[in-house]
């Protein structure tokens, strides 16, 4: 082979090895570009899975919390109308045994004490004695024991249950004594003392 031949290989040689050396230096590069695009690509699809994942868990919460909530008022609105139902039928009950007690023997002597109990208590003055209507039959006997004062027999449809209440008209002064009033107050004093207040259209 001549000398001409040996260096033309020899240049070709080193040429190709050139080529070589930037090819793979290319590939090198471009690898890296590519992994350095995907671990970027990789890490905004991470992100956003993330930021999917957050909503989603938000969303989650939120329904529960929600849940919670209704499972928490329903379970409240149970117990006080629970509640409401209870102290409704021990006042039921109570208002059954003032209206018996006002068929005792001893429900017209306690009524004229109370009415000279509040008399001398609010003074002197021109009366108006209110009795519950079905206390009807005891007005003529009252009438009769208060002739200088009118008596007046409440209308049907106001509930008193029994007891009576005074106007005082001359003083201007008016008290209700009356079994309904009395049971109202202790209803209410009962609720406040239990630390419970209901309203009646709780659960509507």
């Amino acid at each position: 082979m001549s000398d001409e031949m040996i260096k033309l290989e020899h240049f070709t040689s080193e040429i190709m090895s050139g080529v070589a050396e930037q090819k793979s230096q290319i590939e090198t590069e471009q690898d890296k570009r590519l992994k350095e695009d995907y671990d970027k690509k990789e890490l905004e699809y991470l992100e956003a899975a993330y930021e999917i994942i957050q909503t989603g868990l938000k969303d989650i919460d939120r329904e529960k919390n929600e849940v919670i909530s209704k499972t928490l008022m329903k379970n409240k609105v149970a117990l006080l109308n629970g509640r409401k139902n209870i102290i409704d039928e021990v006042f039921a009950q109570a208002k059954k045994r003032l209206e018996a007690h006002t068929k005792t023997e001893g429900y017209k002597e306690e009524l004229i004490e109370k009415i000279n109990t509040h008399m001398d208590s609010m003074g002197h003055g021109d009366y108006v004695i209110y009795i519950n209507y079905k206390d009807k039959e005891l007005y003529h006997f009252l009438q009769d024991l208060y002739p200088e004062h009118k008596v007046f027999i409440e209308r049907k449809h106001i509930e008193m249950i029994g007891g009576c209440k005074l106007l005082n008209k001359t003083k201007n002064v008016f008290i209700d004594d009356s079994y309904a009033k009395r049971l109202e107050e202790e209803r209410t004093d009962f609720l406040q003392y239990c630390e419970i207040q209901i309203d009646d259209k709780v659960g509507d």
